[in-house]
């Protein structure tokens, strides 16, 4: 039996998720313009990571190579860039609207894919950035999660509904 949660919870939790992840994709946009807020966050990474490795693709980022906040930056950039993508489906799945439904969904993970594909492909041109494959993977990942939250919200709302 699935439990019932009202229609004001849903939306808290929501709003919750929404805001988590506006404040986590505007931290890595102050990375773009110059300001670093990975030192408040530094503490957090370093009880986590103490002397473990991350692999992302051709990188290997640990905090005895990169330091605290360069490991903590990496983490941050890389949240802010899947949750943007997630907003950007979330968008895109309420805007759109397709029959046969079935297919939405696929489309606007494959327009999030070529979104990403396309931000990586304009970072490889800019000197100060590098093109990785891992972050389109990230993107679509981002992208998959919003459209999973979207059609979790929709079945909510149907059975209520019921």
């Amino acid at each position: 039996m699935i439990a019932y949660v009202s229609k004001t919870a849903m939306l808290a939790l929501a709003l919750a998720w929404f805001f988590f992840g506006l404040m986590l994709s505007s931290i890595a946009v102050l990375t773009l313009v110059g300001v670093d807020p990975s030192s408040h966050f530094e503490g957090v990474v370093s009880s986590y990571l103490k002397s473990k490795e991350i692999h992302y693709g051709p990188l290997t980022l640990s905090i005895a190579t990169n330091g605290e906040a360069g490991v903590t930056y990496f983490i941050i950039r890389k949240l802010g860039h899947f949750f943007v993508y997630s907003f950007v489906s979330i968008v895109l799945m309420s805007l759109l609207h397709m029959k046969p439904l079935v297919l939405k969904p696929f489309l606007i993970v494959l327009v999030t894919c070529v979104l990403g594909v396309m931000d990586e492909f304009i970072q490889a041109f800019l000197p100060s950035r590098t093109a990785l494959m891992m972050d389109v993977f990230v993107d679509t990942a981002g992208g998959v999660h919003g459209v999973l939250l979207y059609l979790s919200w929709q079945l909510c709302r149907k059975w209520k509904a019921l």
